[in-house]
């Protein structure tokens, strides 16, 4: 189905109008994009503070492990003193009314720590600690020496030693426009290992979000008529929800009390409700005609629809689940936001010279507030009490007050604006139609003075790739809270931009990928109050666990330990498939440089031992340490199970070979390297290559 189109109004330099026709799609997305040349992010975000003070002396107390023997059950609460600070752990499941207290695969748990005065009980400020946890590989109590070892290993960030869950990390996930859904982690020290994992949809995602703990993540694909489901722990699409021939869901909010997930599909007259546990649609409810803007009351107590074709917003009662009101607004409402401090709902008209007021509890429209046609974006800053509103004909920003209902100031920000993004004190704000974004100081915002500096995020702006605008976000705050990671479409990359800089520090590749979204995946401590640290956490397998964890200041460590059931609720518990075993021809005698050579392997099945033949994914990454120079080759079978690549090294080196394919359950990252050494070819070793080449041809 064809994108709708509407007119607008612009206006000319001399001041007269000429007609517009915008796509709203277009309107509500874009990227940004700068040239900056040598920037490299080493990857290492966490790990740096964790490795500036050495553990090779640390300050160890004596072992107080909680478990005696083998057999004992872990206690629900464990606890560990040392210097007067008593650090409490739990693990316990999210659902407690299933019949059983303890963490079981498959079922959320939250895992938690405590900091407190061993005197008083005080909460103590001691900062975010750092936390793994690993699955035992024996029953053997770990010592505290060992302890530190499991530190130092986890903190280093490499492949070898990534713990079974992290406590302290992220990931950064990537909508494409080659249906594949991206998890990248920049946290590991080497660069060819920073992709983890590649889904791949059924179609090309719209829209998404994370459900509240993070475990699920929901797309929208509107051309396919249906919505993605991905499991974030297993990285797996699980299912796909048909929402309809033609009907075209696009966007999607969580309920704030996380009990649905409401989808809007722009296609017709309708929006659906989702189950977040059974991946169901629950309801439909008639509204206006799309594209449809949708957005909740703090209290969930109320559900806005604004229906862009209709002229119209829908007031559904989450109570009744039901139409309470349809209120009449400007032309071509496509912004939509819900302001906490006001608790009114505020409407964007693309179309019209207004913004309309709603109170749900009156179910009507209270106030007007006078605006220019071409607004495409609106949100609230975190007080929840002055709201941005985006022009992308005006290229400019407003600031509205929600206590006065009046606009306390406006200033011109980067070309063809279309989306707002915030952090604690900064608005960052996005161009279509440049490469650079808008930095507005929130202190200054709130005062009706915003005063942008525009920052260069690309080489190139995202209207260059006019087919791949979206709607998702393309600016997301990093969990740092200092900084954000902006996604460029049209170069294909993502970058990490630190506040009080006049340039981003860095970047992640996206693997010649077109961003079309991106989210931050944060599974990592937080502070839920004085002194309490939380994490929700999923588990693969069932078993006891080492948690090792890591306090700054004062310096402190200790392994704790978790036990984790069996499901009782028929998740599997299967292993997953195991990957096949590489047996190279190469790695025992050196390579001459500038020589193609054979690097011949081949893959064995881990349980039948037998060759596997037939795998057309087989790739392979050579690389010299620390990956500065790599080539990835696909390689071709030449006997059953026995793989080929042709390689040239272009200096003497040391050179790190490994193998990759996905439908053998198979990635770099659980494989072991080949070290290749390469010593410089003799010039009679060059001629005679020379010649052979003569004589080929």
């Amino acid at each position: 189905m064809a994108i709708p189109r509407v007119v607008v109004l612009s206006k000319r330099p001399k001041g007269r109008f000429r007609d517009r026709t915008l796509s709203i799609t277009s309107m509500m997305s874009g990227a940004v994009y700068l040239p900056v040349i040598g920037l490299w992010i080493s990857g290492v975000l966490l790990t740096s503070q964790v490795l500036a003070d050495p553990l090779s002396q640390p300050k160890i107390a004596p072992s107080r492990d909680v478990v005696t023997s083998h057999s004992t059950v872990v206690e629900q609460v464990q606890q560990f003193e040392q210097d007067g600070v008593r650090i409490e752990f739990s693990l316990r499941p999210v659902e407690t009314n299933k019949g059983h207290q303890e963490a079981q695969v498959g079922e959320t748990a939250l895992a938690q720590f405590s900091l407190r005065d061993a005197r008083t009980g005080q909460p103590l400020l001691l900062g975010r600690p750092k936390a793994w946890m690993n699955a035992r590989l024996s029953e053997t109590v770990a010592g505290e020496r060992t302890c530190t070892d499991k530190i130092r290993s986890m903190a280093s960030g490499q492949f070898g030693s990534r713990p079974d869950v992290d406590l302290n990390s992220y990931a950064i996930v990537t909508l494409n426009h080659d249906k594949t859904i991206t998890f990248i982690n920049p946290h590991v020290a080497f660069s060819p290992t920073k992709l983890e994992h590649i889904i791949s949809l059924p179609g090309i995602g719209t829209d998404w979000l994370l459900t509240k703990d993070g475990r699920f993540l929901y797309v929208t694909l509107s051309d396919e008529g249906a919505i993605a489901v991905i499991d974030t722990t297993t990285y797996r699409l699980i299912t796909t929800i048909a929402t309809g021939a033609g009907s075209r869901p696009t966007r999607l909010v969580l309920q704030p009390n996380g009990r649905a997930i409401w989808v809007g599909l722009d296609g017709t007259a309708q929006v659906v409700a989702l189950d977040p546990e059974t991946h169901s649609v629950t309801k439909t409810i008639v509204v206006g005609e799309g594209p449809h803007a949708l957005a909740f009351s703090e209290d969930s107590a109320y559900l806005a629809v604004a229906n862009g074709m209709s002229n119209t917003v829908s007031l559904i009662d989450l109570r009744t689940i039901s139409v309470r009101a349809t209120i009449a607004v400007g032309r071509t409402p496509v912004a939509l936001s819900y302001g906490n401090a006001a608790k009114r709902f505020y409407v964007g008209s693309l179309n019209d010279s207004v913004m309309t007021v709603i109170d749900p509890a009156a179910h009507s429209q209270v106030s007007t507030i006078s605006t220019q046609p071409g607004v495409v974006a609106l949100r609230f800053e975190p007080t929840g009490r002055f709201a941005v509103v985006v022009n992308q004909l005006e290229n400019k920003i407003s600031i509205v007050d929600t206590a006065t209902n009046g606009i306390i100031g406006s200033t011109a920000v980067v070309k063809d604006p279309d989306q707002v993004t915030f952090t604690e004190r900064y608005a960052y704000v996005r161009g279509i139609e440049s490469e650079k974004f808008s930095l507005i100081d929130l202190a200054d915002l709130r005062k009706g003075k915003p005063a942008p500096v525009d920052i260069q995020a690309g080489q190139h702006a995202p209207s260059s790739v006019p087919d791949q605008l979206g709607i998702a976000d393309m600016i997301v705050p990093a969990p740092e809270g200092n900084a954000v990671l902006v996604a460029n479409a049209p170069d294909q990359t993502l970058y990490f931009y630190q506040e009080g800089m006049m340039a981003p520090m860095g970047t992640f590749s996206n693997y010649k990928r077109i961003p079309r979204g991106i989210l931050v995946l944060d599974r990592s401590l937080k502070e839920v109050a004085p002194g309490v640290y939380r994490a929700p956490v999923t588990f693969t397998k069932a078993g006891r666990y080492d948690v090792p964890l890591l306090i700054d200041r004062p310096r402190m460590m200790h392994c704790f330990q978790a036990v984790v059931g069996e499901s009782t609720s028929g998740v599997s518990t299967a292993a997953a498939p195991k990957p096949p075993l590489v047996r190279t021809d190469f790695g025992t005698e050196p390579i001459l440089t500038k020589i193609p050579t054979a690097l011949t392997f081949t893959l064995i099945d881990a349980q039948t031992k037998q060759p596997i033949s037939g795998l057309r994914d087989v790739q392979v990454l050579v690389f010299e340490p620390p990956g500065s120079w790599q080539q990835r080759h696909h390689a071709r079978e030449v006997e059953p199970g026995r793989y080929t690549v042709m390689q040239s090294f272009p200096h003497a080196g040391e050179y790190r070979v490994m193998v990759q394919t996905v439908s053998g359950h198979l990635r770099y990252a659980q494989g072991t390297a080949v070290v290749q050494q390469v010593v410089s070819a003799t010039p009679y070793s060059e001629k005679q290559m020379q010649r052979e080449e003569g004589l080929r041809h």
